[in-house]
């Protein structure tokens, strides 16, 4: 067992976020998978973008934030779990005066994966 704390060393950021890789491939025993923990800070914005290869989950575990995937807003809050399909162009708007957080699972990772729309 190992237990990993969520506000630990090793912060990277971002456009509009800071994010932490938790497990690695190598702790997954999976090439190509991570889980990483993504903080979108109130008034922020993370640009369109999305991925070649990689499906991502997400779990949001605090805040509320609006999510547009393909041309459709969706505005999500704790408890909800998002399945992103590689090729899915999508961005997140933090409105609110709380952080929104998210854990995110990547499966099929690969080197230069992310497109940024603008």
């Amino acid at each position: 067992m190992k237990i990993i704390p969520i506000d630990g060393e090793g912060w990277q950021e971002g456009r509009g976020y800071r994010k932490r890789r938790l497990l690695s491939a190598g702790e997954l025993r999976q090439a190509g998978a991570l889980l990483q923990v993504v903080v979108v800070p109130p008034g922020s914005h993370i640009p369109p973008h999305r991925h070649g290869t990689s499906v991502e989950v997400y779990v949001v575990t605090r805040g509320v934030c609006e999510l547009i995937v393909n041309g459709q807003a969706h505005e999500i809050r704790p408890g909800d779990v998002l399945l992103m399909e590689p090729g899915d162009v999508h961005e997140l708007t933090n409105h609110g005066t709380e952080v929104f957080e998210l854990l995110v699972f990547k499966t099929n990772v690969g080197l230069a994966d992310t497109k940024w729309e603008i």
